[in-house]
């Protein structure tokens, strides 16, 4: 599961989570064996079919905070249970931004990892009318000042107000991005498995269809925090029919193993 956490205050409404919903979300993670992975473990897993838990989560805090938000609301899960969190951080204000230092402290720490979400304050969604000016100058942008800052290149693009095109997808190829994130809670994903709508939904129109832009790992789906604790167990149950699925199937994949590819791969172990 992805998990796209925008706003953690007050009250429970549109795409703000209230403190007490929010730990309510993750206790529940907790109780059903969710583990959070790292957003290279998250990438190598999506390539590679790298291992990873079982149960996996990423947990994606959009926009830029004071470091004293992770502090307060995802520390103690660090502490607790080792799980780290991402923050799609917003360069706009390069070296004069006042949370840059807490933010880099948190980074050099290694529990808080910054990815690209964009290089404008505010916000502009891409979209079909967006110029490769524009499209550069946030993905470019937004990449090189978490380089220059963090210390490291970033290796996903979270859409700012979650617009993509296929033509911005294949620049955030060009600039070096190996995944991006969308705001469209689809489902979870598993290796060579990302849901994916062709065309646009009536009944969700806000939710921009994927498949025209033909690279699944650069539109990936995050469920919203608000209602992420609804379908915890929709994704075990996906997770538990993958697993029995790959179990029945095993016998002819080995046999299909030593066939095809054993002469050029070798045994396995």
């Amino acid at each position: 599961m992805v998990i796209m956490f925008h706003s953690i205050a007050g009250q429970t409404i549109g795409s703000t989570i209230s403190e007490y919903d929010f730990r309510q979300l993750m206790n529940r993670f907790h109780e059903n064996g969710f583990q959070a992975i790292t957003m290279h473990q998250l990438a190598d897993f999506m390539e590679k079919n790298a291992r990873i838990p079982e149960h996996s989560m990423l947990l994606v805090v959009d926009d830029r905070h004071y470091a004293q938000y992770f502090e307060v609301l995802f520390r103690k899960y660090w502490t607790d249970y080792g799980w780290p969190v991402v923050n799609a951080w917003i360069s706009a204000f390069g070296g004069s931004d006042p949370a840059l230092a807490g933010n880099a402290s948190l980074a050099n720490e290694g529990w808080v990892d910054y990815q690209s979400h964009g290089n404008s304050s505010p916000h502009i969604a891409v979209g079909p009318t967006s110029t490769d000016e524009f499209i550069r100058h946030d993905l470019q942008g937004s990449m090189e000042n978490i380089q220059k800052y963090f210390g490291k290149a970033p290796i996903a693009y979270i859409w700012p107000g979650g617009g993509f095109t296929p033509h911005a997808v294949q620049i955030a190829r060009q600039v070096g991005y190996q995944m991006g994130f969308t705001t469209n809670p689809r489902g979870p994903v598993m290796f060579n498995w990302v849901p994916l709508a062709d065309t646009i939904d009536t009944q969700r129109s806000e939710w921009i269809p994927e498949g025209p832009v033909n690279d699944p790992l650069m539109v990936l789906p995050r469920y919203w925090d608000t209602d992420a604790i609804l379908h915890i167990g929709d994704v075990i149950k996906i997770g538990e029919e993958a697993a029995a699925y790959s179990e029945k199937n095993k016998a002819v994949e080995m046999q299909y193993y030593d066939i095809a590819c054993e002469s050029l791969f070798g045994s396995i172990p």
